[in-house]
């Protein structure tokens, strides 16, 4: 089994945009935060996949904001990359991407948002 398939609950595929700070703006306001815009190809109530056009290093801290298509706002959660996986020669990448707590994040947001689309009536 490949790092990809050890999330322990079911996915969603979805394809949504999702926008991550790859670098802090700095504390005094003249450079602004660097941000990598992205999709997602499947989501789940504690991780995401997402295809990026740079690799990011495992480990990685990440603060995402994600516009769900049927929502009229962004969500923002603080992730961690999981897994890098190179897509064949192109430069492009997956990343596995996984929901952390944080205060001041839209988690139980998000985790309502993924429950209601399991649900048979989404």
């Amino acid at each position: 089994m490949n790092e990809q398939d050890n999330r322990q609950e079911y996915r969603l595929t979805s394809n949504e945009t999702v926008f991550i700070e790859v670098a802090a703006a700095s504390p005094d306001g003249l450079q602004p935060a660097e941000i990598l815009v992205s999709n997602s190809l499947d989501i789940s109530a504690n991780g995401l996949q997402v295809k990026v056009n740079q690799p990011i290093e495992l480990n990685t801290l990440l603060q995402v904001a994600i516009q769900l298509q049927d929502q009229p706002r962004r969500i923002h959660l603080t992730t961690e990359v999981k897994w890098v996986g190179q897509i064949s020669q192109k430069q492009e990448w997956m990343l596995g991407l996984q929901v952390l707590a944080s205060d001041d994040t839209g988690l139980a947001e998000w985790k309502n948002l993924v429950a209601d689309r399991l649900s048979p009536e989404f």
